[in-house]
Protein backbone atom coordinates (compact mmCIF):
# COMPACT_ATOMS: atom_id res chain seq x y z
CA UNK A 1 0.00 0.00 0.00
CA UNK A 2 4.69 0.52 1.33
CA UNK A 3 3.41 -0.05 1.84
CA UNK A 4 4.31 -0.22 -0.15
CA UNK A 5 8.83 3.31 -1.30
CA UNK A 6 11.20 0.51 -1.80
CA UNK A 7 14.51 -1.26 -1.59
CA UNK A 8 17.74 -0.40 -3.34
CA UNK A 9 18.89 -2.92 -5.90
CA UNK A 10 22.53 -3.30 -4.88
CA UNK A 11 25.09 -5.35 -6.76
CA UNK A 12 27.79 -6.76 -4.49
CA UNK A 13 27.18 -4.60 -1.40
CA UNK A 14 24.69 -3.90 1.35
CA UNK A 15 22.95 -0.62 2.01
CA UNK A 16 20.45 0.64 4.59
CA UNK A 17 16.89 0.95 3.40
CA UNK A 18 13.84 2.96 4.33
CA UNK A 19 10.90 0.89 3.12
CA UNK A 20 7.52 2.56 3.23
CA UNK A 21 5.11 0.98 5.64
CA UNK A 22 1.59 1.94 6.65
CA UNK A 23 2.14 1.04 10.28
CA UNK A 24 5.53 2.71 10.58
CA UNK A 25 4.71 5.85 8.64
CA UNK A 26 1.45 6.12 10.54
CA UNK A 27 3.31 5.91 13.82
CA UNK A 28 5.45 8.82 12.74
CA UNK A 29 2.43 10.82 11.62
CA UNK A 30 0.48 10.10 14.77
CA UNK A 31 -2.22 8.12 13.02
CA UNK A 32 -4.60 6.28 15.32
CA UNK A 33 -3.76 2.59 15.30
CA UNK A 34 -7.39 1.55 15.29
CA UNK A 35 -7.55 2.69 11.68
CA UNK A 36 -4.67 0.43 10.85
CA UNK A 37 -6.26 -2.38 12.79
CA UNK A 38 -9.36 -1.99 10.68
CA UNK A 39 -7.28 -2.10 7.53
CA UNK A 40 -5.66 -5.34 8.58
CA UNK A 41 -8.98 -6.61 9.88
CA UNK A 42 -10.73 -6.61 6.58
CA UNK A 43 -8.83 -8.96 4.32
CA UNK A 44 -11.25 -9.77 1.56
CA UNK A 45 -11.58 -9.86 -2.20
CA UNK A 46 -14.80 -7.90 -1.98
CA UNK A 47 -15.28 -4.79 -4.08
CA UNK A 48 -17.59 -1.88 -3.30
CA UNK A 49 -21.25 -2.69 -3.72
CA UNK A 50 -22.58 0.85 -3.45
CA UNK A 51 -21.48 3.45 -5.98
CA UNK A 52 -23.22 6.03 -8.11
CA UNK A 53 -24.66 4.39 -11.21
CA UNK A 54 -25.25 5.77 -14.65
CA UNK A 55 -23.03 7.93 -16.81
CA UNK A 56 -20.25 9.98 -15.20
CA UNK A 57 -21.23 13.51 -14.27
CA UNK A 58 -18.69 16.27 -14.96
CA UNK A 59 -17.90 18.84 -12.28
CA UNK A 60 -17.74 18.93 -8.52
CA UNK A 61 -15.09 18.98 -5.81
CA UNK A 62 -14.24 15.65 -4.21
CA UNK A 63 -13.25 16.00 -0.55
CA UNK A 64 -10.92 13.18 0.47
CA UNK A 65 -10.08 12.90 4.19
CA UNK A 66 -6.69 11.26 4.70
CA UNK A 67 -4.60 10.47 7.75
CA UNK A 68 -1.60 12.67 6.96
CA UNK A 69 -0.06 15.23 4.65
CA UNK A 70 2.30 14.16 1.87
CA UNK A 71 5.95 14.65 2.73
CA UNK A 72 6.73 16.25 -0.63
CA UNK A 73 5.39 16.82 -4.14
CA UNK A 74 8.70 15.80 -5.69
CA UNK A 75 8.16 12.21 -6.89
CA UNK A 76 11.85 11.31 -6.97
CA UNK A 77 12.62 11.02 -3.23
CA UNK A 78 9.27 10.19 -1.63
CA UNK A 79 8.52 7.04 0.35
CA UNK A 80 5.29 7.85 2.21
CA UNK A 81 2.00 6.69 0.79
CA UNK A 82 0.19 10.03 0.87
CA UNK A 83 2.96 11.59 -1.23
CA UNK A 84 3.09 8.61 -3.59
CA UNK A 85 -0.64 8.59 -4.28
CA UNK A 86 -0.80 12.37 -4.65
CA UNK A 87 2.12 12.42 -7.07
CA UNK A 88 0.58 9.70 -9.25
CA UNK A 89 -2.41 11.97 -9.89
CA UNK A 90 -0.15 14.87 -10.88
CA UNK A 91 2.68 13.17 -12.77
CA UNK A 92 2.38 10.14 -15.02
CA UNK A 93 4.86 7.47 -16.07
CA UNK A 94 5.62 5.82 -19.39
CA UNK A 95 3.84 2.74 -18.06
CA UNK A 96 1.24 2.20 -15.34
CA UNK A 97 0.25 -0.78 -13.24
CA UNK A 98 -2.71 -2.78 -14.53
CA UNK A 99 -5.96 -2.70 -12.51
CA UNK A 100 -5.32 -6.20 -11.15
CA UNK A 101 -1.88 -5.10 -9.91
CA UNK A 102 -0.12 -7.95 -11.70
CA UNK A 103 1.25 -6.29 -14.80
CA UNK A 104 2.14 -3.08 -16.61
CA UNK A 105 0.24 -1.21 -19.31
CA UNK A 106 1.35 1.58 -21.68
CA UNK A 107 0.50 5.04 -20.40
CA UNK A 108 2.50 8.00 -21.68
CA UNK A 109 4.18 5.53 -24.01
CA UNK A 110 2.08 3.68 -26.58
CA UNK A 111 4.14 0.51 -26.27
CA UNK A 112 7.65 -0.82 -26.59
CA UNK A 113 9.91 -2.78 -28.91
CA UNK A 114 12.82 -4.89 -27.70
CA UNK A 115 15.95 -5.60 -29.72
CA UNK A 116 17.04 -9.12 -30.61
CA UNK A 117 19.68 -9.08 -27.84
CA UNK A 118 16.94 -7.90 -25.43
CA UNK A 119 19.06 -5.00 -24.18
CA UNK A 120 17.61 -2.10 -26.17
CA UNK A 121 14.05 -0.94 -25.60
CA UNK A 122 12.40 1.63 -27.87
CA UNK A 123 9.35 3.56 -26.72
CA UNK A 124 7.09 5.86 -28.72
CA UNK A 125 5.38 8.64 -26.78
CA UNK A 126 1.65 9.09 -26.96
CA UNK A 127 0.85 11.97 -29.30
CA UNK A 128 -0.93 15.07 -28.07
CA UNK A 129 0.11 14.78 -24.43
CA UNK A 130 0.66 18.14 -22.77
CA UNK A 131 1.79 19.33 -19.38
CA UNK A 132 -0.72 21.22 -17.30
CA UNK A 133 0.73 24.53 -18.52
CA UNK A 134 -0.02 23.56 -22.11
CA UNK A 135 3.53 22.74 -23.19
CA UNK A 136 3.93 19.48 -25.16
CA UNK A 137 5.49 16.36 -23.70
CA UNK A 138 8.72 15.44 -25.49
CA UNK A 139 11.35 12.74 -25.23
CA UNK A 140 13.70 15.32 -23.71
CA UNK A 141 11.34 15.55 -20.72
CA UNK A 142 11.39 11.78 -20.31
CA UNK A 143 15.17 11.52 -20.54
CA UNK A 144 15.63 14.34 -18.03
CA UNK A 145 13.19 12.74 -15.60
CA UNK A 146 14.65 9.26 -15.75
CA UNK A 147 18.22 10.55 -15.47
CA UNK A 148 17.16 12.62 -12.45
CA UNK A 149 15.26 9.74 -10.88
CA UNK A 150 18.23 7.39 -11.31
CA UNK A 151 20.29 9.69 -9.08
CA UNK A 152 17.62 9.94 -6.38
CA UNK A 153 16.73 7.83 -3.34
CA UNK A 154 14.56 5.54 -5.49
CA UNK A 155 17.21 5.26 -8.19
CA UNK A 156 17.73 1.55 -7.42
CA UNK A 157 14.71 0.86 -9.63
CA UNK A 158 16.71 1.95 -12.68
CA UNK A 159 19.93 0.17 -11.73
CA UNK A 160 19.64 -2.07 -14.80
CA UNK A 161 19.66 0.94 -17.14
CA UNK A 162 22.94 1.66 -18.90
CA UNK A 163 21.94 4.63 -21.06
CA UNK A 164 18.88 6.66 -22.07
CA UNK A 165 18.63 8.40 -25.43
CA UNK A 166 16.08 10.72 -27.03
CA UNK A 167 16.78 10.45 -30.79
CA UNK A 168 13.73 12.55 -31.64
CA UNK A 169 10.92 14.35 -29.87
CA UNK A 170 8.65 11.30 -29.69
CA UNK A 171 11.13 8.46 -29.16
CA UNK A 172 12.94 7.17 -26.08
CA UNK A 173 15.57 4.45 -26.31
CA UNK A 174 16.69 2.69 -23.14
CA UNK A 175 19.77 0.49 -23.16
CA UNK A 176 20.03 -1.99 -20.30
CA UNK A 177 23.18 -3.62 -18.97
CA UNK A 178 21.70 -7.05 -19.66
CA UNK A 179 18.25 -8.42 -20.51
CA UNK A 180 15.85 -7.10 -17.87
CA UNK A 181 12.35 -8.55 -17.47
CA UNK A 182 11.01 -6.05 -14.90
CA UNK A 183 11.77 -2.90 -16.95
CA UNK A 184 8.18 -1.99 -17.79
CA UNK A 185 7.21 -2.36 -14.15
CA UNK A 186 10.24 -0.30 -13.11
CA UNK A 187 9.18 2.52 -15.42
CA UNK A 188 5.77 2.62 -13.70
CA UNK A 189 7.22 3.40 -10.25
CA UNK A 190 5.98 6.74 -8.93
CA UNK A 191 9.51 8.16 -8.78
CA UNK A 192 9.57 8.02 -12.58
CA UNK A 193 6.60 10.35 -13.02
CA UNK A 194 7.52 12.59 -15.96
CA UNK A 195 8.57 16.17 -15.24
CA UNK A 196 9.40 18.95 -17.73
CA UNK A 197 12.97 19.09 -19.00
CA UNK A 198 15.35 20.84 -16.58
CA UNK A 199 12.32 21.74 -14.43
CA UNK A 200 11.81 24.61 -16.88
CA UNK A 201 14.98 26.27 -15.61
CA UNK A 202 13.78 26.45 -12.01
CA UNK A 203 15.46 25.01 -8.95
CA UNK A 204 13.77 21.98 -7.41
CA UNK A 205 12.59 24.13 -4.51
CA UNK A 206 11.07 26.69 -6.87
CA UNK A 207 9.49 24.15 -9.20
CA UNK A 208 7.81 22.01 -6.56
CA UNK A 209 6.24 25.03 -4.91
CA UNK A 210 3.91 25.08 -7.93
CA UNK A 211 4.69 21.95 -9.97
CA UNK A 212 3.29 20.88 -13.32
CA UNK A 213 2.85 17.42 -14.79
CA UNK A 214 0.84 15.51 -17.37
CA UNK A 215 -1.54 14.00 -14.81
CA UNK A 216 -5.29 14.55 -14.61
CA UNK A 217 -4.93 17.08 -11.82
CA UNK A 218 -2.58 19.98 -11.19
CA UNK A 219 -1.48 21.85 -8.12
CA UNK A 220 -3.70 24.62 -6.76
CA UNK A 221 -2.87 25.27 -3.11
CA UNK A 222 -1.40 23.64 -0.03
CA UNK A 223 -2.05 24.59 3.56
CA UNK A 224 0.43 22.21 5.10
CA UNK A 225 -1.02 20.13 7.89
CA UNK A 226 -4.55 21.06 6.82
CA UNK A 227 -5.35 20.47 3.17
CA UNK A 228 -3.93 20.12 -0.33
CA UNK A 229 -6.08 21.09 -3.29
CA UNK A 230 -5.60 19.81 -6.83
CA UNK A 231 -7.66 21.13 -9.75
CA UNK A 232 -8.56 19.72 -13.15
CA UNK A 233 -5.79 19.75 -15.75
CA UNK A 234 -7.46 21.42 -18.76
CA UNK A 235 -4.86 19.90 -21.08
CA UNK A 236 -5.23 16.30 -19.93
CA UNK A 237 -4.76 13.81 -22.76
CA UNK A 238 -7.66 11.49 -21.88
CA UNK A 239 -10.59 13.11 -23.60
CA UNK A 240 -13.37 14.14 -21.22
CA UNK A 241 -11.32 13.37 -18.11
CA UNK A 242 -11.00 14.08 -15.31
CA UNK A 243 -14.67 14.43 -14.52
CA UNK A 244 -14.09 16.29 -11.28
CA UNK A 245 -13.21 19.98 -11.16
CA UNK A 246 -11.00 19.45 -8.14
CA UNK A 247 -9.91 17.15 -5.36
CA UNK A 248 -9.24 18.48 -1.88
CA UNK A 249 -7.19 16.21 0.37
CA UNK A 250 -7.84 17.12 3.97
CA UNK A 251 -5.62 16.02 6.84
CA UNK A 252 -7.72 14.30 9.51
CA UNK A 253 -5.53 12.08 11.72
CA UNK A 254 -8.32 11.07 14.11
CA UNK A 255 -10.22 7.97 12.96
CA UNK A 256 -13.56 8.87 14.46
CA UNK A 257 -13.41 12.41 13.14
CA UNK A 258 -13.01 11.11 9.60
CA UNK A 259 -16.05 8.89 10.05
CA UNK A 260 -18.08 11.80 11.43
CA UNK A 261 -17.04 13.93 8.48
CA UNK A 262 -18.16 11.22 6.07
CA UNK A 263 -21.51 10.94 7.82
CA UNK A 264 -21.86 14.71 7.99
CA UNK A 265 -21.18 15.22 4.27
CA UNK A 266 -17.90 17.03 4.99
CA UNK A 267 -15.93 14.30 3.22
CA UNK A 268 -16.82 12.15 0.23
CA UNK A 269 -14.09 9.53 0.70
CA UNK A 270 -12.12 8.60 3.83
CA UNK A 271 -9.07 6.47 4.47
CA UNK A 272 -8.99 3.62 6.96
CA UNK A 273 -12.19 3.91 9.01
CA UNK A 274 -11.82 2.04 12.32
CA UNK A 275 -13.19 -1.48 12.30
CA UNK A 276 -15.59 -0.59 15.07
CA UNK A 277 -17.41 1.67 12.61
CA UNK A 278 -17.41 -0.62 9.58
CA UNK A 279 -20.59 -2.55 10.35
CA UNK A 280 -22.46 0.65 11.13
CA UNK A 281 -21.20 2.34 7.98
CA UNK A 282 -22.25 -0.64 5.88
CA UNK A 283 -25.77 -0.33 7.25
CA UNK A 284 -25.99 3.42 6.66
CA UNK A 285 -27.97 4.47 3.62
CA UNK A 286 -25.88 6.41 1.15
CA UNK A 287 -22.53 5.11 2.42
CA UNK A 288 -20.29 2.17 1.48
CA UNK A 289 -17.19 0.46 2.85
CA UNK A 290 -14.55 -0.60 0.35
CA UNK A 291 -12.37 -3.67 0.93
CA UNK A 292 -9.92 -3.58 -1.95
CA UNK A 293 -7.57 -6.50 -2.73
CA UNK A 294 -4.02 -5.43 -1.97
CA UNK A 295 -0.38 -6.44 -2.22
CA UNK A 296 -0.07 -6.50 1.58
CA UNK A 297 1.92 -9.37 3.14
CA UNK A 298 2.08 -9.68 6.94
CA UNK A 299 4.87 -11.80 8.38
CA UNK A 300 7.10 -12.42 11.41
CA UNK A 301 10.83 -12.03 10.92
CA UNK A 302 13.21 -14.35 12.77
CA UNK A 303 16.82 -13.28 13.32
CA UNK A 304 18.96 -16.03 11.80
CA UNK A 305 22.10 -14.48 13.22
CA UNK A 306 20.90 -16.03 16.48
CA UNK A 307 21.66 -19.79 16.66
CA UNK A 308 18.09 -20.72 17.58
CA UNK A 309 16.63 -19.14 14.46
CA UNK A 310 19.45 -20.26 12.21
CA UNK A 311 18.12 -23.78 12.84
CA UNK A 312 15.58 -24.58 10.13
CA UNK A 313 13.78 -27.05 12.43
CA UNK A 314 13.17 -24.27 14.96
CA UNK A 315 11.77 -22.03 12.24
CA UNK A 316 9.50 -24.80 10.98
CA UNK A 317 8.39 -25.62 14.52
CA UNK A 318 7.39 -22.00 15.09
CA UNK A 319 5.51 -21.92 11.80
CA UNK A 320 3.53 -25.04 12.75
CA UNK A 321 2.90 -23.76 16.29
CA UNK A 322 1.31 -20.43 15.37
CA UNK A 323 -2.47 -20.46 15.17
CA UNK A 324 -3.19 -18.20 12.22
CA UNK A 325 -6.92 -18.89 12.50
CA UNK A 326 -6.87 -17.45 16.00
CA UNK A 327 -5.04 -14.35 14.78
CA UNK A 328 -7.52 -13.91 11.95
CA UNK A 329 -10.46 -14.44 14.29
CA UNK A 330 -9.46 -12.35 17.29
CA UNK A 331 -7.21 -9.70 15.75
CA UNK A 332 -8.59 -9.46 12.22
CA UNK A 333 -12.23 -10.09 13.17
CA UNK A 334 -12.51 -13.05 10.82
CA UNK A 335 -11.61 -11.19 7.65
CA UNK A 336 -8.02 -12.35 7.11
CA UNK A 337 -6.62 -14.69 4.49
CA UNK A 338 -3.79 -16.98 5.69
CA UNK A 339 -0.53 -16.47 3.82
CA UNK A 340 1.39 -19.30 2.18
CA UNK A 341 4.05 -17.32 0.32
CA UNK A 342 6.21 -14.25 0.70
CA UNK A 343 4.42 -13.18 -2.52
CA UNK A 344 0.87 -11.86 -2.27
CA UNK A 345 -1.92 -13.30 -4.47
CA UNK A 346 -2.13 -9.80 -5.96
CA UNK A 347 1.49 -9.97 -7.16
CA UNK A 348 2.38 -11.25 -10.57
CA UNK A 349 3.86 -14.78 -10.48
CA UNK A 350 2.28 -15.65 -7.10
CA UNK A 351 2.45 -19.43 -6.52
CA UNK A 352 -0.68 -20.73 -4.79
CA UNK A 353 1.00 -24.14 -4.48
CA UNK A 354 3.69 -22.87 -2.10
CA UNK A 355 3.43 -24.74 1.21
CA UNK A 356 1.07 -23.23 3.79
CA UNK A 357 1.90 -24.27 7.36
CA UNK A 358 -1.17 -25.60 9.19
CA UNK A 359 -1.64 -25.15 12.92
CA UNK A 360 -0.25 -28.47 14.15
CA UNK A 361 1.22 -28.53 17.67
CA UNK A 362 2.32 -32.16 17.39
CA UNK A 363 4.17 -31.48 14.16
CA UNK A 364 5.71 -28.40 15.78
CA UNK A 365 7.00 -30.51 18.67
CA UNK A 366 8.43 -33.06 16.26
CA UNK A 367 10.29 -30.36 14.33
CA UNK A 368 11.65 -28.81 17.52
CA UNK A 369 12.76 -32.26 18.63
CA UNK A 370 14.91 -32.50 15.50
CA UNK A 371 16.56 -29.16 16.28
CA UNK A 372 19.52 -28.31 18.48
CA UNK A 373 17.02 -26.82 20.96
CA UNK A 374 14.56 -29.64 21.69
CA UNK A 375 13.73 -28.32 25.14
CA UNK A 376 12.88 -24.80 24.03
CA UNK A 377 14.57 -21.52 24.87
CA UNK A 378 13.79 -17.95 25.96
CA UNK A 379 13.27 -15.30 23.28
CA UNK A 380 11.81 -11.83 22.66
CA UNK A 381 9.31 -10.59 20.10
CA UNK A 382 9.72 -6.89 19.35
CA UNK A 383 6.83 -4.57 18.42
CA UNK A 384 6.44 -0.84 17.93
CA UNK A 385 4.88 0.94 20.89
CA UNK A 386 1.25 1.78 20.11
CA UNK A 387 0.96 -0.79 17.31
CA UNK A 388 -2.16 -2.54 18.56
CA UNK A 389 -2.34 -4.95 15.63
CA UNK A 390 1.11 -6.44 15.99
CA UNK A 391 0.90 -6.12 19.76
CA UNK A 392 -2.15 -8.39 19.74
CA UNK A 393 -0.44 -10.78 17.31
CA UNK A 394 2.58 -10.94 19.63
CA UNK A 395 0.35 -11.96 22.53
CA UNK A 396 -1.17 -14.83 20.54
CA UNK A 397 2.25 -15.98 19.35
CA UNK A 398 3.53 -15.79 22.93
CA UNK A 399 0.73 -18.11 24.06
CA UNK A 400 1.19 -20.46 21.07
CA UNK A 401 4.91 -20.94 21.65
CA UNK A 402 4.42 -22.00 25.26
CA UNK A 403 3.53 -25.43 23.85
CA UNK A 404 7.14 -25.65 22.64
CA UNK A 405 8.59 -24.33 25.90
CA UNK A 406 9.70 -21.21 24.05
CA UNK A 407 9.38 -18.53 26.70
CA UNK A 408 8.56 -15.48 24.60
CA UNK A 409 8.80 -12.00 26.12
CA UNK A 410 7.13 -9.06 24.37
CA UNK A 411 9.21 -5.90 24.18
CA UNK A 412 7.84 -2.57 22.99
CA UNK A 413 9.97 0.29 21.67
CA UNK A 414 9.36 3.52 19.86
CA UNK A 415 9.70 3.52 16.09
CA UNK A 416 13.31 4.66 15.98
CA UNK A 417 14.50 2.20 18.61
CA UNK A 418 12.54 -0.64 17.02
CA UNK A 419 14.08 0.00 13.61
CA UNK A 420 17.52 0.12 15.17
CA UNK A 421 16.95 -3.34 16.68
CA UNK A 422 16.17 -4.77 13.26
CA UNK A 423 18.90 -2.96 11.37
CA UNK A 424 21.55 -4.05 13.87
CA UNK A 425 20.17 -7.60 14.28
CA UNK A 426 19.57 -7.07 17.99
CA UNK A 427 16.16 -8.74 18.03
CA UNK A 428 14.84 -12.32 18.07
CA UNK A 429 11.42 -12.10 16.40
CA UNK A 430 9.41 -9.16 15.05
CA UNK A 431 6.08 -8.93 13.18
CA UNK A 432 5.95 -6.59 10.20
CA UNK A 433 4.54 -6.31 6.68
CA UNK A 434 5.35 -4.99 3.23
CA UNK A 435 3.53 -3.96 0.05
CA UNK A 436 4.35 -3.69 -3.66
CA UNK A 437 4.22 -0.48 -5.70
CA UNK A 438 4.45 -1.84 -9.25
CA UNK A 439 3.07 -4.71 -11.30
CA UNK A 440 6.26 -6.73 -11.05
CA UNK A 441 7.47 -8.65 -7.97
CA UNK A 442 11.10 -7.75 -8.63
CA UNK A 443 10.62 -4.57 -6.63
CA UNK A 444 10.36 -6.71 -3.49
CA UNK A 445 11.74 -10.19 -4.22
CA UNK A 446 15.47 -9.40 -3.74
CA UNK A 447 14.56 -7.11 -0.85
CA UNK A 448 12.90 -10.08 0.86
CA UNK A 449 15.29 -12.96 0.19
CA UNK A 450 18.57 -11.74 -1.30
CA UNK A 451 20.97 -10.70 1.49
CA UNK A 452 23.52 -9.35 -0.99
CA UNK A 453 21.54 -7.36 -3.54
CA UNK A 454 18.34 -6.59 -1.69
CA UNK A 455 19.64 -3.93 0.67
CA UNK A 456 17.96 -5.29 3.83
CA UNK A 457 19.81 -8.58 4.37
CA UNK A 458 16.58 -10.48 3.65
CA UNK A 459 14.24 -8.28 5.68
CA UNK A 460 16.90 -8.13 8.41
CA UNK A 461 16.65 -11.89 8.97
CA UNK A 462 20.00 -12.91 7.43
CA UNK A 463 18.17 -15.67 5.53
CA UNK A 464 20.52 -16.95 2.84
CA UNK A 465 20.03 -19.55 0.14
CA UNK A 466 22.29 -19.31 -2.88
CA UNK A 467 19.80 -21.12 -5.14
CA UNK A 468 17.06 -18.65 -4.22
CA UNK A 469 19.40 -15.75 -4.95
CA UNK A 470 20.38 -17.26 -8.31
CA UNK A 471 16.76 -17.87 -9.32
CA UNK A 472 15.98 -14.26 -8.45
CA UNK A 473 18.72 -13.01 -10.76
CA UNK A 474 17.57 -15.36 -13.53
CA UNK A 475 13.97 -14.15 -13.14
CA UNK A 476 15.17 -10.56 -13.50
CA UNK A 477 17.29 -11.28 -16.56
CA UNK A 478 14.56 -13.18 -18.37
CA UNK A 479 11.98 -11.50 -20.59
CA UNK A 480 9.63 -14.44 -21.18
CA UNK A 481 6.83 -14.46 -18.53
CA UNK A 482 6.55 -18.27 -18.43
CA UNK A 483 10.24 -18.66 -17.72
CA UNK A 484 10.10 -15.94 -15.07
CA UNK A 485 7.11 -17.68 -13.45
CA UNK A 486 9.10 -20.91 -13.15
CA UNK A 487 11.97 -19.17 -11.39
CA UNK A 488 9.65 -17.32 -9.01
CA UNK A 489 7.74 -20.54 -8.22
CA UNK A 490 10.97 -22.27 -7.19
CA UNK A 491 11.85 -19.28 -5.01
CA UNK A 492 8.49 -19.30 -3.23
CA UNK A 493 8.47 -23.06 -2.68
CA UNK A 494 12.01 -23.08 -1.27
CA UNK A 495 11.46 -20.09 1.00
CA UNK A 496 8.33 -21.75 2.37
CA UNK A 497 10.07 -25.09 2.84
CA UNK A 498 12.92 -23.44 4.73
CA UNK A 499 10.50 -21.31 6.78
CA UNK A 500 12.48 -18.14 6.13
CA UNK A 501 9.61 -16.19 7.72
CA UNK A 502 6.37 -16.86 9.49
CA UNK A 503 3.97 -15.84 6.75
CA UNK A 504 0.82 -14.71 8.54
CA UNK A 505 -1.89 -13.19 6.37
CA UNK A 506 -2.81 -11.06 3.36
CA UNK A 507 -4.81 -7.89 4.06
CA UNK A 508 -6.84 -5.43 1.98
CA UNK A 509 -6.98 -1.65 1.78
CA UNK A 510 -10.06 -0.28 3.52
CA UNK A 511 -11.85 2.94 2.61
CA UNK A 512 -15.36 4.31 2.96
CA UNK A 513 -17.20 6.65 0.64
CA UNK A 514 -20.53 8.24 -0.07
CA UNK A 515 -22.71 6.40 -2.55
CA UNK A 516 -22.79 9.46 -4.80
CA UNK A 517 -19.12 8.83 -5.61
CA UNK A 518 -18.76 6.92 -8.88
CA UNK A 519 -15.75 5.45 -10.63
CA UNK A 520 -13.85 5.10 -7.36
CA UNK A 521 -11.41 2.23 -6.91
CA UNK A 522 -8.04 1.48 -5.33
CA UNK A 523 -5.55 -0.69 -7.17
CA UNK A 524 -3.77 -3.54 -5.34
CA UNK A 525 -0.64 -1.37 -5.32
CA UNK A 526 -2.55 1.22 -3.26
CA UNK A 527 -2.78 3.97 -5.87
CA UNK A 528 -6.00 5.41 -7.26
CA UNK A 529 -6.83 6.93 -10.67
CA UNK A 530 -8.92 9.91 -9.68
CA UNK A 531 -9.46 10.88 -13.32
CA UNK A 532 -12.10 8.13 -13.32
CA UNK A 533 -13.93 9.35 -10.21
CA UNK A 534 -17.05 11.49 -10.34
CA UNK A 535 -19.82 12.85 -8.12
CA UNK A 536 -23.50 12.30 -8.83
CA UNK A 537 -25.67 15.36 -8.41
Amino acid sequence: MSTGGSRPRIEGSLAPISRRSFIRSAAVAGVGMSALASLAAACSSKTPTTQASGSPVPGGDLVFARTADPSSLDPSPVFDNEAIWTCLNMYECLYSVTPDGQGSQPWLATGSQVSSDQQTWTFKLRSGVKFSDGSPLTAADVKFTLDRSAKGPNGYILASVDDIQAPDASTIVIHTKHPWGPLLGDLSLYSNGILPNDLQGATAKQFFEHPIGTGPFMFDSWQKGQQLKLVKNPHYWQQGKPYLDSVTFTVVPDDNTRVLQLRGNQANVIEFPPFSSVSSLQKTSGLAVDLFPSTWVSYIAMNEKKPQFADVHVRRAINFAIDRASIISSVLFGHGTPANSFFSPSWGFYDKAAFAYPFDVQKAKEELGMSAFPNGFPAEIAVIAGDTVNGAIAQIVQANLKALNIDLTIRSDDLSAHNALLHHFEYDMAPDYYTLDIGDPDENAPWCVDPVRGGTNSLYTNYTNQDVMTWGVEAERTIDPKERAAFYAKMQETVAEEAAFVELYYAPYIYAHQAKVGGWTVYPTGNYHLEDAWLAT
